[in-house]
């Protein structure tokens, strides 16, 4: 066995062992280059959610509020007919299941007046001196007395006075011919607005009827609204028949000459209507108007709803 020291480097510790007295000791390495570090791991996923918690307690309830005050201020008038019993007004307060207490009264204050008559009058029957109301079904004429007919002049529009107080629907305008009509006829019907006590303008042309036999009636359906006021209704005889004979005012009656507002002359003759002459076509604005003087003409008629 040769005289050698084997040196072993262990965890950085040096065992010498000599062999046959002699070491051999041999160079420790230098240290190695430090090792690089190590990536981060990845977060952990979130966990669950936990359950709700348990609601907590319901808190006192509140003190009851006063019951308020009721105040009624704006006034209480009565706009109708005044009674024994008077208008009353609270000032009270309002108790405690809500009831409202009326506890102040005051009289009223409204007072009562007779009727206001209207100042346009519909259907007036002079004879009775009264206001009649229409009646459905029913066909109406200029006031006057008791019927009568006559003559009337070809191409001659005759305007008659008509009174309605109250909004009314009419759907017939007619004429009646004579016993004495002879022959054929057409003529022209229509309703005319009023002012200063002559029609003016057209409210509405019905068209032509034609009259062909004595003592008949001929119409013409109409859809006609008259709102209060005064109107003339209208005929014209624009074809004259043989005997052109037809229902026509009565202006011997006090009554109708009043309106038109001319005063009786001798022998109690009167102004009954207007009449415009020469009108060979549809109706239009109302001129050149005459004083119809004679008990001849036309007489139309309206039929309420």
């Amino acid at each position: 066995m040769s005289n050698t020291l084997t040196v072993t480097e262990v965890v950085n510790s040096v065992t010498v062992t000599p062999v046959n007295n002699t070491v051999t000791v041999s160079g420790v390495g230098t240290q190695g280059p430090a090792g690089t570090n190590g990536t981060n791991g990845t977060n952990g996923t979130n966990g669950a959610t936990g359950a709700t918690g348990a609601t907590g307690a319901t808190g006192a309830t509140g003190a009851t509020g006063s019951s308020g005050v009721v105040t009624v201020n704006a006034p209480i008038t009565n706009a109708g007919s005044s009674s024994a019993a008077n208008l009353s007004v609270s000032t009270g307060t309002t108790s405690a299941v809500g009831v409202l207490q009326l506890t102040d009264s005051v009289s009223s204050t409204s007072t009562t007046t007779a009727a206001t008559a209207n100042a346009v009058k519909t259907a007036y029957d002079f004879a009775a001196g009264s206001i009649m109301p229409f009646i459905s079904g029913y066909y109406y004429r200029a006031p006057g007395g008791a019927l009568t007919f006559g003559l009337a002049t070809a191409n001659t529009t005759y305007y008659l006075p008509f009174f309605v107080s109250a909004t009314t629907t009419f759907d017939r305008i007619a004429i009646r011919t004579g016993s004495s009509f002879s022959g054929t006829a057409s003529v022209r019907l229509g309703i005319y607005n009023s002012s200063g006590g002559k029609p003016t303008t057209v409210v509405l042309d019905a068209g032509t009827v034609s009259a062909t036999a004595a003592s008949t009636t001929y119409q013409i359906t109409i859809s006609q609204q008259l709102t209060p006021g005064i109107y003339w209704m209208a005929a014209n005889s624009q074809t004259a028949a043989t005997t052109n004979n037809y229902l026509c005012p009565n202006i011997s009656f006090a009554g109708l000459s009043a309106f038109i507002g001319q005063p009786f002359g001798s022998g109690y003759t009167a102004i009954a209507y207007w009449t415009q002459a020469s009108v060979t076509g549809a109706f239009a604005t109302a001129t050149s108007l005459v004083d119809g003087s004679s008990a001849n003409g036309m007489q139309p008629l309206l039929r309420a709803v």
